[in-house]
């Protein structure tokens, strides 16, 4: 039976068995801060989430909450329901487009290495057919990280690159402007994507259970997706051990691919799939796969910076949180995050969702603080923002925009 990428179904669920597994523990209560009130993860909270997990039809949930240069993560319930595995801070997830702040860190690290400017516009560097017109020649690499470029999200048949609307004048998120970018970094730095995001973002951050593509080692340890009617539902598992395959045939190995190959593996995948980047990997807008305990790494080098290579100049940093375009009252766009400001402060944001996987990140730069949840299930929103909200103690406008 060929993939699908929406409907890739392996079975159904059976019932819920609910289970915690302990990561790193920190008191369930904590003298907060007269004036920042800290972010935790309270007693009744951790309590209460296993209920709250079967009442929202959510089978497991990982959380990591991060306080300066420290984090505490834990898995709840199952990571797959039959059979049985709970969820532990070392379960792979499907981060979704949480993969996109990831890569963009990576192109901001490459800016400041002179690599790439951030307003020449991407077909100056890579003039790809399908971007051959008026629109499309002015996108840069700014608008593709603020989601200003005036593409859709994903083309979903072959045909040029159109821009609905001039680029710079309007938010529209889009993966397809995401994966034109990786395209120019790639030619720019000629190294394969995979190679690339190791190197630039996840080997520095000692990431080691992270990558753009599929790994052997994940087998064991890889999350289980469920629709909404907790039916279980794997895409970029079931694409990942099937590109797996084809790089053993090819001899090359995934994290060596370049566009060249990721095009000419989608119909060897599924013969029915257009050759769109929708389809392929490794994919900086969709592909990303990690553990919570990984994600954390990164939100610390966000809201906690350590000294060292890895970090962004300040100029950069700057620019990464500084707002590009209006979304509404209290949110809006800056350098591949979300920003949010509201009578709480100012805080980074982003949401995953990809197929059986929904997710959600916050970061406080200010406040050295962040936290992210990742969960296996279409449902996931109905549990994440519950616990955001006990964790931070407030609403967040983020969550309506969605």
């Amino acid at each position: 039976m060929p993939l699908n990428r929406r409907h890739f179904l392996l079975g159904s669920t059976g019932a819920v068995l609910l289970t915690t597994r302990a990561g790193v523990a920190w008191p369930a209560q904590a003298a907060a801060s007269a004036t920042t009130p800290n972010w935790q993860p309270n007693a009744d909270l951790l309590r209460s989430l296993p209920r709250l997990l079967e009442l929202a039809s959510v089978p497991g949930l990982a959380l990591a909450v991060v306080d300066g240069r420290r984090v505490w993560r834990r898995g709840f319930g199952d990571a797959i329901e039959d059979p049985t595995r709970p969820v532990s801070d070392e379960t792979v997830f499907e981060a979704a487009s949480l993969g996109k702040p990831v890569f963009a860190y990576a192109v901001l690290r490459l800016k400041d290495a002179g690599v790439i400017d951030l307003d020449r516009p991407l077909y100056d560097y890579l003039p790809i057919p399908e971007a051959n017109n008026p629109r499309m020649k002015r996108v840069t690499a700014r608008h593709v990280l603020s989601h200003t470029t005036g593409l859709p999200n994903w083309r979903q048949q072959p045909s040029a690159m159109e821009p609905t609307s001039d680029p710079g004048t309007g938010f529209g998120y889009s993966g397809e402007a995401y994966f034109y970018l990786q395209r120019v970094v790639e030619a720019l730095s000629n190294k394969p994507f995979g190679r690339l995001m190791r190197e630039q973002v996840l080997d520095p951050l000692g990431m080691k259970q992270s990558s753009y593509v599929w790994q052997p080692e994940f087998d064991s340890r890889m999350a289980a997706g469920y629709d909404g009617q907790e039916k279980r539902l794997d895409v970029q598992s079931a694409i990942g051990r099937r590109t797996q395959a084809i790089a053993g045939e090819w001899g090359k190995p995934l994290t060596e691919w370049r566009y060249e190959d990721s095009a000419r593996a989608v119909q060897l995948v599924n013969p029915q799939w257009p050759v769109l980047p929708l389809y392929m990997v490794p994919n900086a807008a969709a592909s990303l796969l990690t553990t919570v305990g990984d994600y954390a790494k990164f939100l610390t080098q966000i809201v906690a910076p350590s000294d060292g290579s890895i970090n962004l100049s300040p100029a950069t940093r700057r620019a990464m949180v500084k707002p590009e375009v209006r979304l509404n009252s209290a949110l809006q766009w800056g350098l591949g995050w979300g920003i949010q400001r509201d009578e709480h402060g100012e805080v980074l944001w982003h949401w995953g969702a990809n197929n059986s996987f929904r997710n959600f990140v916050i970061a406080d730069a200010a406040n050295g603080r962040a936290i992210v949840v990742l969960t296996n299930s279409e449902n996931g929103p109905r549990i994440y923002e519950r616990v955001i909200v006990a964790v931070t103690g407030h609403d967040h406008p983020a969550f309506l925009w969605i």
